[in-house]
Protein backbone atom coordinates (compact mmCIF):
# COMPACT_ATOMS: atom_id res chain seq x y z
CA UNK A 1 0.00 0.00 0.00
CA UNK A 2 1.45 3.38 -1.02
CA UNK A 3 1.73 6.36 1.31
CA UNK A 4 -0.99 8.19 -0.61
CA UNK A 5 -3.36 5.23 -0.32
CA UNK A 6 -2.62 4.89 3.39
CA UNK A 7 -3.29 8.58 3.87
CA UNK A 8 -6.56 8.30 1.96
CA UNK A 9 -7.71 5.35 4.09
CA UNK A 10 -6.79 7.27 7.26
CA UNK A 11 -8.76 10.30 6.07
CA UNK A 12 -11.72 8.04 5.23
CA UNK A 13 -11.68 6.45 8.72
CA UNK A 14 -11.48 9.86 10.40
CA UNK A 15 -14.27 11.12 8.19
CA UNK A 16 -16.55 8.23 9.17
CA UNK A 17 -15.78 8.85 12.83
CA UNK A 18 -16.52 12.56 12.54
CA UNK A 19 -19.82 11.85 10.77
CA UNK A 20 -20.84 9.38 13.50
CA UNK A 21 -19.92 11.99 16.09
CA UNK A 22 -22.13 14.61 14.49
CA UNK A 23 -25.02 12.20 14.07
CA UNK A 24 -24.81 11.30 17.76
CA UNK A 25 -24.75 15.00 18.49
CA UNK A 26 -27.84 15.69 16.39
CA UNK A 27 -29.80 12.81 17.94
CA UNK A 28 -28.88 13.89 21.48
CA UNK A 29 -29.77 17.53 20.84
CA UNK A 30 -33.08 16.71 19.17
CA UNK A 31 -34.01 14.28 21.93
CA UNK A 32 -33.22 16.83 24.62
CA UNK A 33 -34.71 19.87 22.91
CA UNK A 34 -37.82 18.19 21.57
CA UNK A 35 -38.69 16.51 24.85
CA UNK A 36 -38.07 19.69 26.84
CA UNK A 37 -40.20 21.85 24.53
CA UNK A 38 -43.04 19.36 24.20
CA UNK A 39 -42.99 18.76 27.94
CA UNK A 40 -43.09 22.50 28.60
CA UNK A 41 -46.04 23.00 26.25
CA UNK A 42 -48.03 20.02 27.54
CA UNK A 43 -47.39 20.89 31.19
CA UNK A 44 -48.29 24.54 30.65
CA UNK A 45 -51.55 23.52 29.00
CA UNK A 46 -52.16 21.03 31.79
CA UNK A 47 -51.45 23.77 34.34
CA UNK A 48 -53.90 26.19 32.70
CA UNK A 49 -56.75 23.70 32.28
CA UNK A 50 -56.55 21.23 35.16
CA UNK A 51 -55.77 23.53 38.10
CA UNK A 52 -59.23 25.20 38.29
CA UNK A 53 -60.94 21.80 38.19
CA UNK A 54 -58.59 20.35 40.82
CA UNK A 55 -59.09 23.35 43.11
CA UNK A 56 -62.86 23.21 42.70
CA UNK A 57 -62.91 19.50 43.53
CA UNK A 58 -60.73 20.15 46.59
CA UNK A 59 -62.92 23.03 47.76
CA UNK A 60 -60.08 25.57 47.61
CA UNK A 61 -60.47 29.18 46.49
CA UNK A 62 -57.66 30.29 44.16
CA UNK A 63 -58.59 33.97 44.43
CA UNK A 64 -57.18 34.38 47.96
CA UNK A 65 -53.74 35.70 48.95
CA UNK A 66 -50.91 34.55 46.73
CA UNK A 67 -49.03 32.88 49.60
CA UNK A 68 -52.11 30.81 50.43
CA UNK A 69 -52.57 29.72 46.82
CA UNK A 70 -48.91 28.75 46.51
CA UNK A 71 -49.10 26.84 49.79
CA UNK A 72 -52.18 24.98 48.60
CA UNK A 73 -50.53 24.06 45.31
CA UNK A 74 -47.62 22.52 47.20
CA UNK A 75 -49.25 20.92 50.24
CA UNK A 76 -53.01 20.47 49.82
CA UNK A 77 -53.38 16.70 49.69
CA UNK A 78 -56.24 16.62 47.19
CA UNK A 79 -54.58 19.22 44.95
CA UNK A 80 -51.25 17.39 44.96
CA UNK A 81 -52.95 14.09 44.11
CA UNK A 82 -54.97 15.74 41.34
CA UNK A 83 -51.83 17.39 39.96
CA UNK A 84 -49.95 14.09 39.94
CA UNK A 85 -52.77 12.36 38.04
CA UNK A 86 -52.92 15.11 35.45
CA UNK A 87 -49.15 15.30 35.14
CA UNK A 88 -49.01 11.55 34.53
CA UNK A 89 -51.42 11.99 31.64
CA UNK A 90 -49.31 14.90 30.39
CA UNK A 91 -46.19 12.73 30.52
CA UNK A 92 -47.83 10.03 28.40
CA UNK A 93 -48.96 12.72 25.95
CA UNK A 94 -45.39 14.06 25.74
CA UNK A 95 -43.98 10.59 25.03
CA UNK A 96 -46.59 9.95 22.32
CA UNK A 97 -45.93 13.38 20.76
CA UNK A 98 -42.18 12.74 20.75
CA UNK A 99 -42.69 9.38 19.05
CA UNK A 100 -45.06 11.02 16.56
CA UNK A 101 -42.50 13.70 15.77
CA UNK A 102 -39.84 11.06 15.10
CA UNK A 103 -42.16 9.12 12.76
CA UNK A 104 -43.21 12.32 10.98
CA UNK A 105 -39.55 13.29 10.46
CA UNK A 106 -38.73 9.91 8.87
CA UNK A 107 -41.75 10.09 6.57
CA UNK A 108 -40.96 13.68 5.61
CA UNK A 109 -37.34 12.77 4.81
CA UNK A 110 -38.63 10.18 2.33
CA UNK A 111 -41.22 12.51 0.81
CA UNK A 112 -39.10 15.68 0.40
CA UNK A 113 -36.92 14.51 -2.54
CA UNK A 114 -39.95 13.21 -4.47
CA UNK A 115 -41.80 16.44 -3.87
CA UNK A 116 -38.81 18.43 -5.06
CA UNK A 117 -38.62 16.66 -8.39
CA UNK A 118 -42.38 16.98 -8.95
CA UNK A 119 -42.44 20.63 -7.89
CA UNK A 120 -39.59 21.72 -10.15
CA UNK A 121 -40.65 19.41 -13.02
CA UNK A 122 -37.01 18.69 -13.84
CA UNK A 123 -36.47 17.19 -17.30
CA UNK A 124 -34.69 13.84 -17.24
CA UNK A 125 -31.33 13.45 -18.94
CA UNK A 126 -30.67 9.80 -18.18
CA UNK A 127 -32.49 7.32 -15.98
CA UNK A 128 -30.67 5.07 -13.55
CA UNK A 129 -31.30 2.12 -15.90
CA UNK A 130 -29.56 3.90 -18.79
CA UNK A 131 -26.61 4.74 -16.52
CA UNK A 132 -26.35 1.06 -15.57
CA UNK A 133 -26.39 0.09 -19.26
CA UNK A 134 -23.78 2.73 -20.10
CA UNK A 135 -21.48 1.53 -17.31
CA UNK A 136 -21.72 -1.97 -18.78
CA UNK A 137 -20.75 -0.62 -22.21
CA UNK A 138 -24.06 0.33 -23.75
CA UNK A 139 -23.77 4.11 -24.19
CA UNK A 140 -23.94 3.92 -27.98
CA UNK A 141 -23.05 7.19 -29.72
CA UNK A 142 -24.12 9.39 -26.81
CA UNK A 143 -20.80 10.93 -25.76
CA UNK A 144 -22.30 12.78 -22.79
CA UNK A 145 -23.81 9.56 -21.46
CA UNK A 146 -20.46 7.80 -21.87
CA UNK A 147 -18.73 10.62 -20.02
CA UNK A 148 -21.14 10.37 -17.09
CA UNK A 149 -20.73 6.57 -17.06
CA UNK A 150 -16.94 6.97 -16.78
CA UNK A 151 -17.39 9.34 -13.82
CA UNK A 152 -19.73 6.86 -12.15
CA UNK A 153 -17.10 4.15 -12.60
CA UNK A 154 -14.43 6.39 -11.04
CA UNK A 155 -16.72 6.87 -8.04
CA UNK A 156 -16.90 3.06 -7.64
CA UNK A 157 -20.61 3.11 -6.91
CA UNK A 158 -22.33 -0.25 -6.44
CA UNK A 159 -24.88 -1.22 -9.09
CA UNK A 160 -27.88 -0.78 -6.78
CA UNK A 161 -26.84 2.78 -5.94
CA UNK A 162 -26.30 4.19 -9.43
CA UNK A 163 -28.21 7.49 -9.75
CA UNK A 164 -30.24 8.99 -12.51
CA UNK A 165 -29.44 12.44 -13.96
CA UNK A 166 -31.81 15.36 -14.49
CA UNK A 167 -31.31 18.99 -15.50
CA UNK A 168 -32.49 22.19 -13.84
CA UNK A 169 -33.10 24.64 -16.72
CA UNK A 170 -33.69 27.56 -14.33
CA UNK A 171 -30.33 27.29 -12.51
CA UNK A 172 -27.67 29.20 -14.47
CA UNK A 173 -24.78 28.55 -12.09
CA UNK A 174 -22.19 25.85 -12.81
CA UNK A 175 -23.26 23.61 -9.94
CA UNK A 176 -25.30 20.53 -9.12
CA UNK A 177 -27.25 18.95 -6.30
CA UNK A 178 -28.18 15.40 -5.31
CA UNK A 179 -31.48 14.28 -3.82
CA UNK A 180 -33.42 11.07 -3.35
CA UNK A 181 -33.48 8.18 -0.91
CA UNK A 182 -32.07 4.67 -0.62
CA UNK A 183 -32.04 3.01 -4.06
CA UNK A 184 -33.49 6.06 -5.88
CA UNK A 185 -30.84 8.79 -6.04
CA UNK A 186 -30.90 11.58 -8.59
CA UNK A 187 -28.12 14.02 -9.54
CA UNK A 188 -29.51 17.32 -10.77
CA UNK A 189 -27.11 19.22 -13.06
CA UNK A 190 -27.63 22.95 -13.44
CA UNK A 191 -28.00 24.11 -17.02
CA UNK A 192 -25.01 26.39 -16.47
CA UNK A 193 -22.78 23.38 -15.79
CA UNK A 194 -23.50 21.40 -18.96
CA UNK A 195 -21.51 23.61 -21.43
CA UNK A 196 -18.35 23.22 -19.34
CA UNK A 197 -18.16 19.55 -20.31
CA UNK A 198 -17.17 20.45 -23.86
CA UNK A 199 -14.85 23.39 -23.05
CA UNK A 200 -11.49 23.83 -21.41
CA UNK A 201 -13.33 23.81 -18.04
CA UNK A 202 -14.04 20.08 -18.36
CA UNK A 203 -12.18 19.48 -15.09
CA UNK A 204 -14.74 21.71 -13.38
CA UNK A 205 -17.58 19.57 -14.75
CA UNK A 206 -15.84 16.40 -13.56
CA UNK A 207 -15.15 17.82 -10.09
CA UNK A 208 -18.75 18.91 -9.56
CA UNK A 209 -20.22 15.58 -10.70
CA UNK A 210 -17.72 13.54 -8.69
CA UNK A 211 -18.51 15.66 -5.61
CA UNK A 212 -22.19 14.77 -5.98
CA UNK A 213 -21.39 11.11 -6.59
CA UNK A 214 -19.37 11.16 -3.37
CA UNK A 215 -22.58 12.15 -1.56
CA UNK A 216 -24.27 9.11 -3.08
CA UNK A 217 -21.44 6.75 -2.13
CA UNK A 218 -21.30 8.08 1.44
CA UNK A 219 -25.09 7.76 1.79
CA UNK A 220 -25.19 11.19 3.34
CA UNK A 221 -28.02 12.23 1.02
CA UNK A 222 -30.39 10.34 3.29
CA UNK A 223 -28.63 11.83 6.30
CA UNK A 224 -29.02 15.36 4.95
CA UNK A 225 -32.72 14.96 4.22
CA UNK A 226 -33.25 13.40 7.64
CA UNK A 227 -31.52 16.38 9.27
CA UNK A 228 -33.63 18.81 7.22
CA UNK A 229 -36.82 16.89 8.02
CA UNK A 230 -36.00 16.80 11.74
CA UNK A 231 -35.44 20.54 11.71
CA UNK A 232 -38.71 21.31 9.92
CA UNK A 233 -40.75 18.97 12.10
CA UNK A 234 -39.11 20.48 15.17
CA UNK A 235 -40.17 23.95 14.03
CA UNK A 236 -43.72 23.02 13.00
CA UNK A 237 -44.68 20.37 15.54
CA UNK A 238 -42.73 21.48 18.62
CA UNK A 239 -41.51 25.08 18.56
CA UNK A 240 -44.56 26.80 17.04
CA UNK A 241 -47.17 25.06 19.26
CA UNK A 242 -45.11 25.85 22.36
CA UNK A 243 -44.75 29.55 21.48
CA UNK A 244 -48.37 29.86 20.31
CA UNK A 245 -49.72 28.33 23.52
CA UNK A 246 -47.45 30.51 25.65
CA UNK A 247 -48.49 33.67 23.80
CA UNK A 248 -52.20 32.77 23.93
CA UNK A 249 -52.14 32.23 27.70
CA UNK A 250 -50.16 35.41 28.34
CA UNK A 251 -52.56 37.47 26.20
CA UNK A 252 -55.56 35.87 27.86
CA UNK A 253 -54.28 36.78 31.31
CA UNK A 254 -53.49 40.33 30.21
CA UNK A 255 -56.92 40.67 28.61
CA UNK A 256 -58.76 39.48 31.72
CA UNK A 257 -56.58 41.66 33.90
CA UNK A 258 -56.46 39.11 36.74
CA UNK A 259 -53.54 37.07 38.00
CA UNK A 260 -54.33 33.46 37.16
CA UNK A 261 -52.93 30.61 39.27
CA UNK A 262 -50.73 27.95 37.67
CA UNK A 263 -48.93 24.91 38.94
CA UNK A 264 -45.62 25.87 40.46
CA UNK A 265 -43.07 26.62 37.71
CA UNK A 266 -45.47 26.17 34.77
CA UNK A 267 -46.92 29.59 34.27
CA UNK A 268 -46.54 31.06 30.75
CA UNK A 269 -44.18 33.96 30.24
CA UNK A 270 -40.63 34.93 29.40
CA UNK A 271 -39.13 31.72 30.83
CA UNK A 272 -40.86 29.55 28.24
CA UNK A 273 -39.94 31.92 25.38
CA UNK A 274 -36.28 31.98 26.48
CA UNK A 275 -36.19 28.19 26.72
CA UNK A 276 -37.63 27.93 23.19
CA UNK A 277 -35.03 30.34 21.77
CA UNK A 278 -32.10 28.53 23.40
CA UNK A 279 -33.25 25.07 22.32
CA UNK A 280 -34.00 26.22 18.77
CA UNK A 281 -30.52 27.70 18.46
CA UNK A 282 -29.12 24.43 19.80
CA UNK A 283 -30.90 22.30 17.18
CA UNK A 284 -29.99 24.71 14.37
CA UNK A 285 -26.28 24.67 15.26
CA UNK A 286 -26.22 20.84 15.43
CA UNK A 287 -28.03 20.60 12.08
CA UNK A 288 -25.72 23.14 10.40
CA UNK A 289 -22.66 21.28 11.70
CA UNK A 290 -23.61 17.98 10.09
CA UNK A 291 -24.68 19.58 6.77
CA UNK A 292 -21.45 21.59 6.60
CA UNK A 293 -19.32 18.55 7.39
CA UNK A 294 -20.84 16.37 4.66
CA UNK A 295 -19.78 18.91 2.03
CA UNK A 296 -16.17 18.83 3.22
CA UNK A 297 -16.25 15.02 3.20
CA UNK A 298 -17.53 14.94 -0.39
CA UNK A 299 -14.77 17.38 -1.46
CA UNK A 300 -12.12 15.19 0.18
CA UNK A 301 -13.42 12.04 -1.51
CA UNK A 302 -13.68 13.71 -4.91
CA UNK A 303 -10.02 14.78 -4.79
CA UNK A 304 -8.22 11.99 -2.93
CA UNK A 305 -10.27 8.96 -4.02
CA UNK A 306 -11.81 9.91 -7.39
CA UNK A 307 -8.90 11.97 -8.73
CA UNK A 308 -10.58 15.37 -9.21
CA UNK A 309 -8.34 18.33 -9.97
CA UNK A 310 -7.83 20.38 -6.80
CA UNK A 311 -7.15 23.44 -8.97
CA UNK A 312 -10.92 23.66 -9.47
CA UNK A 313 -11.32 24.45 -5.76
CA UNK A 314 -8.37 26.87 -5.85
CA UNK A 315 -9.84 28.81 -8.76
CA UNK A 316 -13.23 29.01 -7.09
CA UNK A 317 -11.70 30.25 -3.83
CA UNK A 318 -9.67 32.90 -5.67
CA UNK A 319 -12.61 34.09 -7.76
CA UNK A 320 -14.88 34.37 -4.72
CA UNK A 321 -12.17 36.25 -2.77
CA UNK A 322 -11.75 38.70 -5.66
CA UNK A 323 -15.49 39.37 -5.77
CA UNK A 324 -17.13 42.13 -3.75
CA UNK A 325 -17.13 41.31 -0.01
CA UNK A 326 -20.41 40.03 1.35
CA UNK A 327 -21.80 39.93 4.82
CA UNK A 328 -21.46 36.33 6.01
CA UNK A 329 -22.90 34.51 8.97
CA UNK A 330 -20.48 33.07 11.51
CA UNK A 331 -19.13 29.69 10.44
CA UNK A 332 -21.07 27.70 13.03
CA UNK A 333 -24.38 29.08 11.67
CA UNK A 334 -23.76 28.26 8.00
CA UNK A 335 -25.12 25.09 6.38
CA UNK A 336 -22.47 25.22 3.64
CA UNK A 337 -18.71 25.88 3.96
CA UNK A 338 -17.03 28.67 2.00
CA UNK A 339 -14.73 27.86 -0.89
CA UNK A 340 -11.75 28.99 1.16
CA UNK A 341 -12.70 26.53 3.92
CA UNK A 342 -13.17 23.77 1.36
CA UNK A 343 -9.76 24.45 -0.18
CA UNK A 344 -8.09 24.45 3.24
CA UNK A 345 -9.65 21.05 4.00
CA UNK A 346 -8.29 19.63 0.74
CA UNK A 347 -4.79 21.13 1.15
CA UNK A 348 -4.50 19.91 4.76
CA UNK A 349 -6.41 16.66 5.15
CA UNK A 350 -6.45 15.34 8.69
CA UNK A 351 -4.31 12.35 9.57
CA UNK A 352 -4.99 12.44 13.32
CA UNK A 353 -8.09 12.53 15.49
CA UNK A 354 -8.28 15.32 18.06
CA UNK A 355 -11.81 14.55 19.13
CA UNK A 356 -14.68 16.98 18.85
CA UNK A 357 -14.64 20.75 18.63
CA UNK A 358 -15.28 23.29 21.36
CA UNK A 359 -18.58 24.14 19.66
CA UNK A 360 -19.70 20.50 19.78
CA UNK A 361 -18.75 20.27 23.46
CA UNK A 362 -20.73 23.44 24.25
CA UNK A 363 -23.78 22.17 22.36
CA UNK A 364 -23.55 18.82 24.17
CA UNK A 365 -23.37 20.46 27.60
CA UNK A 366 -26.41 22.65 26.90
CA UNK A 367 -28.33 19.60 25.63
CA UNK A 368 -27.34 17.73 28.79
CA UNK A 369 -28.69 20.59 30.92
CA UNK A 370 -31.94 20.44 28.93
CA UNK A 371 -32.26 16.71 29.70
CA UNK A 372 -31.73 17.38 33.41
CA UNK A 373 -34.33 20.17 33.24
CA UNK A 374 -36.91 17.80 31.74
CA UNK A 375 -36.21 15.04 34.27
CA UNK A 376 -36.42 17.45 37.22
CA UNK A 377 -39.71 18.84 35.88
CA UNK A 378 -41.40 15.44 35.89
CA UNK A 379 -39.90 14.60 39.27
CA UNK A 380 -41.23 17.81 40.78
CA UNK A 381 -44.75 17.03 39.59
CA UNK A 382 -44.69 13.44 40.92
CA UNK A 383 -45.87 12.28 37.50
CA UNK A 384 -43.92 9.05 37.85
CA UNK A 385 -42.08 7.50 40.79
CA UNK A 386 -38.69 9.09 41.35
CA UNK A 387 -36.92 5.74 41.13
CA UNK A 388 -38.49 5.04 37.74
CA UNK A 389 -37.13 8.33 36.38
CA UNK A 390 -33.71 7.56 37.84
CA UNK A 391 -33.69 4.12 36.17
CA UNK A 392 -34.59 5.73 32.84
CA UNK A 393 -31.72 8.15 33.36
CA UNK A 394 -29.42 5.18 33.91
CA UNK A 395 -30.58 3.68 30.61
CA UNK A 396 -29.70 6.93 28.80
CA UNK A 397 -26.27 6.85 30.42
CA UNK A 398 -24.45 4.94 27.64
CA UNK A 399 -25.74 7.35 24.95
CA UNK A 400 -24.74 10.39 27.01
CA UNK A 401 -21.32 8.92 27.87
CA UNK A 402 -20.62 7.86 24.28
CA UNK A 403 -21.60 11.29 22.95
CA UNK A 404 -19.55 13.03 25.63
CA UNK A 405 -16.46 10.96 24.76
CA UNK A 406 -16.98 11.63 21.07
CA UNK A 407 -17.30 15.41 21.27
CA UNK A 408 -14.72 16.10 23.98
CA UNK A 409 -11.66 17.88 22.45
CA UNK A 410 -8.36 16.12 23.11
CA UNK A 411 -4.83 17.43 23.36
CA UNK A 412 -3.36 14.00 22.72
CA UNK A 413 -4.08 12.96 19.16
CA UNK A 414 -5.10 9.44 18.23
CA UNK A 415 -4.71 7.42 15.07
CA UNK A 416 -7.67 6.34 13.00
CA UNK A 417 -7.13 2.72 14.04
CA UNK A 418 -8.01 3.33 17.69
CA UNK A 419 -11.53 2.17 18.45
CA UNK A 420 -12.59 5.28 20.38
CA UNK A 421 -16.30 4.77 19.71
CA UNK A 422 -16.17 1.18 20.93
CA UNK A 423 -14.28 2.31 24.04
CA UNK A 424 -16.87 5.00 24.75
CA UNK A 425 -19.73 2.50 24.47
CA UNK A 426 -17.78 0.10 26.70
CA UNK A 427 -17.58 2.76 29.40
CA UNK A 428 -21.31 3.35 28.94
CA UNK A 429 -22.10 -0.32 29.49
CA UNK A 430 -19.89 -0.39 32.58
CA UNK A 431 -21.75 2.66 33.87
CA UNK A 432 -25.09 0.95 33.20
CA UNK A 433 -24.18 -2.18 35.15
CA UNK A 434 -22.68 -0.17 38.02
CA UNK A 435 -25.65 2.20 38.19
CA UNK A 436 -28.25 -0.55 38.50
CA UNK A 437 -26.08 -2.41 40.99
CA UNK A 438 -25.20 0.45 43.37
CA UNK A 439 -28.04 2.91 42.52
CA UNK A 440 -25.92 5.99 43.33
CA UNK A 441 -28.75 8.49 42.73
CA UNK A 442 -31.27 6.81 45.01
CA UNK A 443 -31.61 9.91 47.18
CA UNK A 444 -31.36 12.43 44.34
CA UNK A 445 -35.12 13.10 44.24
CA UNK A 446 -35.27 14.03 47.91
CA UNK A 447 -34.90 17.73 48.61
CA UNK A 448 -31.91 18.65 50.76
CA UNK A 449 -31.89 21.72 52.99
CA UNK A 450 -29.00 23.94 53.88
CA UNK A 451 -29.58 23.52 57.62
CA UNK A 452 -27.23 26.14 58.99
CA UNK A 453 -28.54 28.93 56.76
CA UNK A 454 -32.22 28.12 57.11
CA UNK A 455 -32.05 27.41 60.86
CA UNK A 456 -30.47 30.78 61.64
CA UNK A 457 -33.03 32.54 59.42
CA UNK A 458 -35.99 30.78 61.06
CA UNK A 459 -34.66 31.38 64.57
CA UNK A 460 -34.30 35.09 63.78
CA UNK A 461 -37.89 35.17 62.47
CA UNK A 462 -39.11 33.44 65.64
CA UNK A 463 -37.50 36.09 67.81
CA UNK A 464 -39.17 38.83 65.76
CA UNK A 465 -42.55 37.09 66.03
CA UNK A 466 -42.30 36.76 69.82
CA UNK A 467 -41.45 40.44 70.16
CA UNK A 468 -44.31 41.39 67.84
CA UNK A 469 -46.98 39.28 69.62
CA UNK A 470 -45.79 39.64 73.22
CA UNK A 471 -48.10 42.52 74.15
CA UNK A 472 -51.53 41.27 73.11
CA UNK A 473 -53.80 38.95 71.13
CA UNK A 474 -53.42 38.44 67.41
CA UNK A 475 -56.99 39.49 66.56
CA UNK A 476 -57.71 43.22 66.87
CA UNK A 477 -61.00 44.60 68.18
CA UNK A 478 -61.89 46.06 64.76
CA UNK A 479 -62.18 42.62 63.21
CA UNK A 480 -63.42 40.78 66.29
CA UNK A 481 -66.91 40.11 64.91
CA UNK A 482 -65.60 38.76 61.64
CA UNK A 483 -63.02 36.67 63.48
CA UNK A 484 -65.78 35.18 65.67
CA UNK A 485 -67.64 34.13 62.54
CA UNK A 486 -64.46 32.60 61.10
CA UNK A 487 -63.93 30.56 64.27
CA UNK A 488 -67.54 29.36 64.24
CA UNK A 489 -67.44 28.32 60.56
CA UNK A 490 -64.70 25.78 61.16
CA UNK A 491 -61.70 27.76 62.37
CA UNK A 492 -61.91 26.51 65.97
CA UNK A 493 -62.16 22.86 64.88
CA UNK A 494 -59.12 23.13 62.61
CA UNK A 495 -57.07 24.98 65.22
CA UNK A 496 -58.02 22.29 67.72
CA UNK A 497 -56.57 19.66 65.41
CA UNK A 498 -53.35 21.62 65.08
CA UNK A 499 -53.24 21.94 68.89
CA UNK A 500 -53.67 18.18 69.21
CA UNK A 501 -51.12 17.01 66.64
CA UNK A 502 -48.42 19.70 66.64
CA UNK A 503 -45.50 18.51 68.78
CA UNK A 504 -44.77 20.81 71.72
CA UNK A 505 -41.02 21.28 71.71
CA UNK A 506 -38.68 18.80 70.03
CA UNK A 507 -40.27 16.52 67.43
CA UNK A 508 -39.54 13.07 68.74
CA UNK A 509 -39.17 10.05 66.53
CA UNK A 510 -42.15 8.37 68.13
CA UNK A 511 -44.43 11.13 66.80
CA UNK A 512 -43.13 11.14 63.23
CA UNK A 513 -45.25 8.39 61.74
CA UNK A 514 -48.42 9.08 63.71
CA UNK A 515 -48.56 12.80 63.02
CA UNK A 516 -47.86 12.78 59.28
CA UNK A 517 -51.31 11.90 58.00
CA UNK A 518 -53.12 13.94 60.67
CA UNK A 519 -51.10 17.11 60.06
CA UNK A 520 -51.35 16.73 56.28
CA UNK A 521 -55.13 16.47 56.51
CA UNK A 522 -55.24 19.44 58.91
CA UNK A 523 -53.25 21.63 56.50
CA UNK A 524 -55.49 20.61 53.57
CA UNK A 525 -58.69 21.39 55.53
CA UNK A 526 -57.25 24.71 56.74
CA UNK A 527 -56.55 25.76 53.16
CA UNK A 528 -60.23 25.24 52.33
CA UNK A 529 -61.34 27.73 55.02
CA UNK A 530 -62.02 31.36 54.13
CA UNK A 531 -59.08 33.75 54.41
CA UNK A 532 -58.43 34.73 58.04
CA UNK A 533 -60.24 38.12 58.53
CA UNK A 534 -57.25 40.13 59.69
CA UNK A 535 -54.41 41.52 57.63
CA UNK A 536 -52.33 42.40 60.70
CA UNK A 537 -50.73 40.16 63.30
CA UNK A 538 -53.54 37.59 63.16
CA UNK A 539 -53.20 37.14 59.40
CA UNK A 540 -49.43 36.79 59.73
CA UNK A 541 -49.88 34.20 62.48
CA UNK A 542 -52.27 32.18 60.29
CA UNK A 543 -49.85 32.27 57.38
CA UNK A 544 -46.93 31.17 59.56
CA UNK A 545 -48.94 28.39 61.15
CA UNK A 546 -49.85 26.86 57.79
CA UNK A 547 -46.48 27.44 56.13
CA UNK A 548 -44.34 26.13 58.99
CA UNK A 549 -46.55 23.10 59.61
CA UNK A 550 -46.61 22.19 55.92
CA UNK A 551 -42.84 22.54 55.56
CA UNK A 552 -42.14 20.51 58.72
CA UNK A 553 -44.65 17.85 57.75
CA UNK A 554 -43.17 17.60 54.23
CA UNK A 555 -39.65 17.18 55.63
CA UNK A 556 -40.49 14.68 58.36
CA UNK A 557 -42.93 12.60 56.34
CA UNK A 558 -40.99 12.32 53.12
CA UNK A 559 -39.61 8.98 52.00
CA UNK A 560 -36.14 8.33 53.40
CA UNK A 561 -36.37 10.73 56.35
CA UNK A 562 -33.59 9.89 58.81
CA UNK A 563 -34.91 10.13 62.36
CA UNK A 564 -31.41 9.83 63.76
CA UNK A 565 -29.88 12.66 61.70
CA UNK A 566 -29.49 15.62 64.12
CA UNK A 567 -29.52 18.25 61.38
CA UNK A 568 -32.80 17.09 59.87
CA UNK A 569 -34.48 16.60 63.25
CA UNK A 570 -33.41 20.06 64.40
CA UNK A 571 -34.67 21.64 61.16
CA UNK A 572 -38.07 19.99 61.61
CA UNK A 573 -38.16 21.08 65.26
CA UNK A 574 -37.50 24.70 64.28
CA UNK A 575 -40.47 24.67 61.92
CA UNK A 576 -42.75 22.95 64.41
CA UNK A 577 -41.69 25.52 67.03
CA UNK A 578 -42.69 28.39 64.72
CA UNK A 579 -46.02 26.72 64.05
CA UNK A 580 -46.70 26.20 67.74
CA UNK A 581 -45.85 29.86 68.53
CA UNK A 582 -48.25 31.04 65.82
CA UNK A 583 -50.96 28.66 67.04
CA UNK A 584 -50.85 30.14 70.56
CA UNK A 585 -51.70 33.54 69.11
CA UNK A 586 -54.68 32.19 67.19
CA UNK A 587 -56.36 30.00 69.79
CA UNK A 588 -59.42 31.75 71.33
CA UNK A 589 -58.64 33.47 74.64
Amino acid sequence: MTTAQSRALTARALTARATTRRMLMLVTVLLASGTALLGEAVLTYHSATSLPHCASAAGMDLQGPKWRTELGLRFHQNLVACRADGARTALYATILCTAGVAVAAVLLSRWLPRWRQRKDRLPELYSAQRIVAAVEGGSGNDERLAHLARLVQRAELPRDRLPGFVCNPRALSAGAVTFGSVGRYTVCLNVGLLPKRTTKDRSHFDAVVLHELAHVRNRDVDLAYLAIALWRVFLIAELLPCLALNAALVLRDRFHGAERAYWDGYEPGAKTALLAVVLTALVYVARADILRHRELVADRDAVFEFGSDREVWRKQAESRSAALPRLRLPRFLRNHPTWRERLAEIDNPRSEDKGGTKLQLAVFLVAYVAIIYSVSSWLKLDAVPAQTVIYLAYLLGPLIIATGFAVFPRRKVRSADEASAARAWMFGVIWLISAFTMNPFANLAQAEDDWATQASAHLGEMADEMNEWRDGPAVSAAVKDRAVGWYERGGSAVLGRFDKYLPDGVAGSDAAGARCAALGAAVSDALELPVFPDSGAGGKAWKRLLTSTAEAQALQCRSGYDLDAPNEDAMVSVRYGRARTALRQLLPH
